[in-house]
């Protein structure tokens, strides 16, 4: 490289209103990154989470005076009322911001802008300077844009005409494609994961390297920790080890909760759910299919890795799920996965070997008995195998650098 000096970075997170797992995964990155760059950090709907690691990490944080916020209904979906607003918030903050300096004073002392996908994260690339490279990361191209996925109520049942909810969001997708077009243009595109990077190339038409996302093993040790406290934790939740099964995910219809009830009807299995998102629906049809559904509340991280050590396996209907960590969570805490044959559970499930991959019709109870015998064998070989794909921070602040690298080298 030229010019060894450290290069300065801006990171775009649209909106921090759900805290999901892609931004869980940004701010687990976040001080990897310090070790490359020099970070600034620009949203427009910040939460407790990220101040706290940007205060830890001494990170200067840009957000508007007044947080953007995602808007609900059929008008806006018709007129794209919140990607517009996300601009004009976005363009608000060029001259001023709640922390007093506006962007127009912070992009001269820029090198890059670093923008991660999702709400109102796009909608900024228009004011950034065309002098300045841009490295787009997304997560996935929008689901709700170009698929029929989150258009489904919980028992798949589509919420409202299909033909009728894709006019509606014509004009959105327009916005959305030609924002990605634009993306394309001012630099580089990752995917977090090979599949994901097929999908920018099906939807979009466009090109995309690969940044895999990124396991804090500190969060995930292999041995149980004194702060699980399993014997209280199946207390409070009236739990056997062993008799029931873990899913992770907001209990949409993507997300499979509906039909790994159907797959474990009459197993004596318990389901516990965590990510909330669950209905009436979930439980009448869990009572009919004679499946105990156990919806947890928000619980620590601590109570999460104690849950899935004891349970029976970790299992996950996920539609297309674009990466999904939480098989590779559940290798270091010897927890069975049995997940469906799709998307990037391909990626960190070796059928037979770290986990089971099931196909349509296959037999889930089978699975999972398979998994609880294969337990300890499974679960190495699948800490060896995301070690091979190297999921750590380190390594992704490296790519990421290695990435930016060439724009640096036209200065």
């Amino acid at each position: 490289m030229a010019n060894l000096q450290r290069k300065r970075l801006l990171v775009v997170k649209g909106s921090f209103e759900h805290f999901g797992g892609g931004e869980r995964d940004l701010i687990n990155n976040l001080e990897s990154w310090t070790k490359y760059f020099d970070i600034s950090f620009a949203t427009l709907h910040p939460n407790g989470n990220l101040i706290e690691k940007l205060n830890e990490l001494n990170i200067p944080l840009f957000s508007p005076v007044k947080p953007w916020s995602y808007s609900r209904g059929v008008f806006s979906e018709i007129f794209a009322i919140s990607s517009r607003n996300a601009s004009k918030k976005w363009h608000s903050m060029l001259s001023s911001t709640e922390q007093g300096v506006g962007l127009n004073t912070l992009f001269p002392n820029i090198d890059a802008v670093n923008i991660t996908s999702g709400m109102a994260s796009l909608e900024i690339l228009p004011i950034i300077p065309s002098n300045i490279p841009i490295h787009t990361h997304m997560l996935e191209p929008n689901r709700g844009l170009h698929s029929d996925d989150l258009h489904f109520d919980v028992d798949g049942t589509p919420k409202r005409n299909l033909k009728l909810t894709r006019f509606l969001l014509s004009k959105q997708k327009k916005i959305d494609e030609k924002l990605v077009t634009l993306a394309s243009k001012r630099g580089a595109i990752s995917g977090n994961s090979k599949n994901t990077c097929d999908r920018i190339k099906q939807v979009y038409g466009v090109e995309s390297n690969c940044l895999y996302p990124s396991i804090d093993a500190n969060l995930w040790p292999i041995k149980p920790t004194r702060d699980e406290d399993w014997e209280s934790v199946k207390k409070e939740f009236d739990l056997v080890e062993n008799k029931y099964v873990i899913t992770i995910g907001h209990a949409i219809y993507a997300k499979g909760l509906w039909n790994t009830i159907t797959e474990l009807r009459n197993s004596d299995l318990q389901i516990v759910q965590i990510g909330g998102g669950v209905n009436e629906k979930h439980m009448s049809h869990a009572k009919i299919n004679d499946v105990e559904l156990k919806a947890l509340p928000r619980v620590s991280q601590a109570t999460i890795r104690a849950l899935m050590r004891n349970a029976k396996a970790m299992v996950s209907n996920a539609i297309n799920e674009p990466f999904g960590l939480t098989p590779p969570e559940a290798y270091f805490v010897d927890c069975p996965v049995i997940v469906l044959n799709q998307g990037g559970f391909r990626e960190t499930v070796v059928d037979g070997k770290t986990g089971r991959l099931m196909d349509e019709g296959a037999d889930w109870i089978s699975a999972i008995d398979e998994g609880d015998k294969n337990r300890k064998e499974w679960s190495k070989a699948g800490r060896e195998h995301i070690k091979k794909l190297d999921l750590t921070p380190e390594a992704q602040g490296k790519k990421l650098f290695e990435i930016l690298t060439p724009f640096f080298e036209q200065d």
